[in-house]
C-alpha cells in the first residue's frame, strides 16, 4: 500500500539526491572488482573548476549517504585510492564533457578531457555503483563524451524553480544546459522578478550552461537605418548584466520580428485582420520570411559582440506547416555561426483508419523524426550549420500533462536509436529536451544519459540492469508491463484539442453540454484562473472544453473523431494489460506500486478523453436530430457517458492522494489533483441534476 502525501512532497522526495542505504547483502565481491573501504581518499587538481569540486563532495556523500563507506577529498595523490586529472587521446572519451575511467583492483584513475568531464566521470561512478547495490566495482576502461551539447532542459520542481537541487539532478543526468523565457535582463516573460545572473551563477557550479528567449518585440527591420545598432543595445544590455549567458534561442512566436515579406502578415498575429475579418495571413512569426536571414545575421552579430563565444540558435518551430521550398530555402540563406533547431517529431501526417491526422504537438506516438526535421537537418548540414532539435527526449511529451514522465521505455528507446543515426547522418548535436514542462528524474532519463554518450551502448541492456535495480524481483513483469505501455503510447492521438484537453490535466477535465467555464480560483495556475475559458495564457494551455478544429491539417472533424476514439480504445486495451501484469507482481516494492499507481492514473486519463469525444458527437447529433424519440435516446446515452465518467473521477482520487506528482503541471501548478477532480464531480452532479433534466422537459413541450 502507498501512503497518502501532501501536496508538492515530491519536491521534498527530490531534495534527497541519494538513496539511502541501497546496499543488496546477496551481493558479493568478485575477483576482479575493486573494493571501496572506509577512509577512502579521493584526489583532485587544486586548480580545478568548481564544478569538479562539487561532483567530487557530492560523490562523498553518494558513498557515505548510500553505501555507508566514508572518503575524503585531497589535493595530493599520494596515498589516493581514485585521482582526476585532465588527460589527453581519451580514445572515445574524447570531447567536450568526455572522460576515461579505469578501474583496477589498486585503485581508479580519472582523466577528463575538460573539467565537466571529471565531474561526469564521478556521477558515473555513482551509476555503476548504484546498479551494483553494493561498494564493489568491476575492473574495466570506460570512455564517455557528449553526443549532444546542449541538452537543454527545465527544472523537474516546477517553471523556474531552480534551485541547487534542481542543479544537481540535471548534472547526475548529463544534461548541461537551461534555457529561460524572458521579457529583460530582470524578469522572465511575465514579467516576474529574475534574478538571471545568480541562477548562472549557481548553473556554472553544476556544469550547466544558461540560454534565454527573449519575448519581446524585435521591432528594427534589417533595411532600417541604424537597425544594427538597436539589436547591439538591446542584447548588449542583458550581456552587461548577465554576463554568464551561453547563449541565445530566437523563436518566430516570442520574437515578433517585423518581417516585409508580402506572404506573410504583420506582427502581432492580432493585426492580420480588417474590420475583424481575417486577411488570411499569417504573422511573420509563424512563416518562413524571405528576410529572417538578415535579421538573423543583425542578431548575430549583436550577440557575438556581447559574448564571442555564444550561440545563437534559430528555431523553426513556427512555420513547419510551410511548404518545404520556402523553408529549406531560408535555411540556404541564414549567415554561418548560426544553430537550426527543428522539432523531432511536429507535422508529421499519417494515415488513422479512414482519416489522416497531423502532429500537432510534441509526442512519443511516434517514434521519427519527420519529414518536417529531415528535410532542414540535410539542408542544415549542407550549409555548414549546426543541427539541434526539439527532442523531449528527457522522458516527457505533452502526451500527458499532469504525469511525471512517460513510462514506455521501449517506445524512448525506438526515439534514442533514430537521434543516434540523425547524430551519425545529419550531424544532429544538440537538442531542447523539453518546454516548461521540464524534465523528472527516473528510468527513462536515465536510459537517455546512456544513449547520449555511446554510441554503442546497448541500451535494452541498461533497460534490463535499471529494471532489476528499481523492481528488484519483479523486473521482468515491470520490462513486459512497460513494453505495452510503449505499444499503448502508438494508438495516442496527438491533437490540440486532447493535448489541451483531456491529457492536459488528466480525469479533471471537464464535460460541458451547453457553455464552457474556466476552472474556478484555486484550481488554474497556482490560485490564478484565465480570463476566458478558451485559455492560453502565459503557459497555462488549457481548452476549457472539447472543440475539434480541422484547420486544413488533418481530415475533417466529423471523419476522424470516430477513427480516433477506435484508436484510443486500442491504447486503453494496451493500456489495462500493462496494469493488469503489474498487478500481478508478488510483494511489489514502491518502485513497482508507484509505476501501477501512474499507469491507472494514465488509463483514467485516456477514459475521460474517450468520453469527451463521444460526448461532443451526441452534442453535435442533439443540435440537429429532428426526431424526439432520437433525441430522448440520445439524452439517455448522454447521461450513461457523465454516470461513468463521474465514476471514472471517483476512482482517479486515490490515484493522486498517493502521489503528490500526479495532477502537477509545472506551469499551471496542480491542475488534475483531488481538488481539481472533486470540482469536476460537481459539475458533473450539475449536469445530471439541471442541464439533462432539462433537456428532457425542452424535449418533450407540446403547446
Amino acid at each position: 500500500m502507498l501512503r497518502k502525501e501532501e501536496k508538492y512532497e515530491f519536491r521534498s522526495q527530490l531534495l534527497q539526491i541519494h538513496k539511502k542505504n541501497i546496499i543488496n547483502p546477496k551481493e558479493k565481491p568478485q575477483v576482479d572488482d575493486f573494493i571501496f573501504t572506509n577512509g577512502i581518499v579521493i584526489a583532485i587538481p587544486e586548480d580545478a573548476e568548481e564544478v569538479v569540486k562539487v561532483a567530487a563532495k557530492d560523490f562523498i556523500d553518494f558513498l557515505l549517504t548510500s553505501l555507508n563507506i566514508s572518503a575524503c577529498l585531497s589535493y595530493q595523490k599520494e596515498g589516493a585510492s581514485i585521482t582526476a586529472s585532465l588527460g589527453k587521446n581519451l580514445g572515445k572519451g574524447e570531447g567536450y564533457m568526455g572522460f576515461r575511467v579505469s578501474v583496477s583492483k589498486d585503485g581508479i584513475e580519472i582523466k577528463g578531457y575538460d573539467y565537466r568531464g571529471i565531474a561526469q566521470a564521478f556521477y558515473h561512478l555513482e551509476d555503476r555503483l548504484g546498479i551494483r547495490r553494493a561498494p564493489y566495482i568491476k575492473c574495466e576502461v570506460t570512455e564517455r563524451k557528449a553526443l549532444f551539447s546542449p541538452r537543454i532542459t527545465q527544472s523537474p520542481y516546477g517553471m523556474y524553480d531552480f534551485s541547487d537541487h534542481a542543479f544537481a539532478q540535471m548534472a547526475h543526468k548529463g544534461y548541461d544546459a537551461i534555457s529561460l523565457w524572458i521579457k529583460d535582463a530582470y524578469s522572465d516573460k511575465r514579467g516576474n522578478a529574475l534574478d538571471i545572473n545568480f541562477i548562472a551563477q549557481r548553473a556554472a557550479r553544476y556544469g550547466i550552461d544558461v540560454y534565454f528567449e527573449l519575448y519581446a518585440p524585435h521591432e528594427a527591420h534589417p533595411d532600417d537605418e541604424g537597425a544594427q545598432e538597436y539589436y547591439d543595445k538591446l542584447y548588449g544590455d542583458i550581456w552587461k548584466v548577465c554576463p554568464l549567458l551561453k547563449g541565445i534561442e530566437l523563436t518566430g512566436e516570442a520574437n515578433q520580428f517585423r518581417s516585409r515579406d508580402k506572404r506573410a502578415g504583420k506582427a502581432p498575429a492580432s493585426a492580420n485582420f480588417v474590420e475583424n475579418i481575417p486577411t488570411g495571413k499569417v504573422s511573420p512569426g509563424w512563416y518562413p520570411c524571405n528576410d529572417y536571414p538578415a535579421w538573423a545575421e543583425l542578431v548575430r552579430n549583436a550577440v557575438k559582440k556581447a559574448r564571442p563565444d555564444a550561440e545563437v540558435i534559430f528555431c523553426t518551430y513556427n512555420w513547419g506547416f510551410a511548404p518545404e521550398k520556402e523553408r529549406i530555402e531560408l535555411i540556404e540563406n541564414l549567415p554561418d555561426g548560426i544553430t537550426v533547431q527543428a522539432t523531432w517529431d511536429m507535422f508529421h501526417k499519417y494515415q488513422l483508419g479512414d482519416s489522416v491526422e497531423d502532429i500537432c504537438d510534441y509526442t512519443l506516438s511516434f517514434v521519427g523524426p519527420g519529414e518536417y526535421f529531415a528535410s532542414e537537418a540535410k539542408a542544415a548540414k549542407k550549409k555548414g550549420l549546426k543541427v539541434s532539435s526539439i527532442t523531449n527526449a528527457s522522458g516527457k511529451t505533452w502526451d500527458f500533462g499532469v504525469i511525471p514522465f512517460e513510462p514506455m521505455p521501449q517506445q524512448w528507446i525506438r526515439r534514442y536509436e533514430k537521434m543516434r543515426q540523425a547524430h551519425v547522418e545529419w550531424g544532429l548535436g544538440a537538442m531542447l529536451e523539453n518546454i516548461h514542462y521540464g524534465f523528472y528524474p527516473s528510468i527513462v532519463s536515465e536510459i537517455e544519459k546512456q544513449a547520449f554518450s555511446s554510441l554503442d551502448t546497448d541500451l535494452n541492456e541498461v533497460l534490463r540492469e535499471l529494471a532489476e535495480r528499481d523492481f528488484e524481483e519483479n523486473a521482468d513483469i515491470a520490462i513486459k508491463a512497460m513494453d505495452h505501455f510503449s505499444d499503448a503510447i502508438q494508438h495516442y492521438i496527438p491533437t490540440n484539442e486532447d493535448q489541451y484537453g483531456a491529457f492536459r490535466i488528466g480525469p479533471a477535465y471537464p464535460l460541458w453540454s451547453q457553455e464552457e467555464r474556466a476552472l474556478p480560483v484555486g484550481l488554474m495556475g497556482g490560485g490564478k484562473r484565465p480570463s476566458k475559458p478558451n485559455a492560453m495564457f502565459g503557459n497555462c494551455i488549457y481548452f476549457g472544453t472539447y472543440t475539434i478544429d480541422n484547420g486544413g491539417k488533418s481530415s475533417l472533424p466529423g471523419v476522424r473523431i470516430y477513427d480516433e476514439i477506435a484508436s484510443l480504445e486500442k491504447m486503453l486495451e494496451k493500456l489495462n494489460k500493462g496494469i493488469d501484469l503489474l498487478a500481478s507482481a508478488v510483494e511489489p516494492n514502491e518502485n513497482l506500486l508507484k509505476l501501477k499507481n501512474m499507469a491507472e492514473f494514465m488509463r483514467n486519463t485516456c477514459i475521460t478523453a474517450v468520453h469527451v469525444k463521444k460526448h461532443y458527437i451526441i452534442k453535435q447529433k442533439l443540435s440537429i436530430i429532428g426526431d424526439k424519440k432520437q433525441a430522448e435516446k440520445l439524452i439517455d446515452e448522454m447521461e450513461a457517458i457523465l454516470i461513468k465518467e463521474r465514476q471514472n473521477a471517483v476512482n482517479t482520487i486515490p490515484l493522486v492522494q498517493v502521489d503528490s506528482r500526479l495532477g502537477y503541471e509545472p506551469s499551471m501548478d496542480y491542475v488534475g489533483d483531488e481538488d481539481s477532480i472533486l470540482w469536476k464531480i460537481r459539475q458533473v452532479d450539475y449536469e445530471l441534476e439541471y442541464v439533462l433534466p432539462k433537456y428532457r422537459l425542452e424535449n418533450s413541450l407540446k403547446a
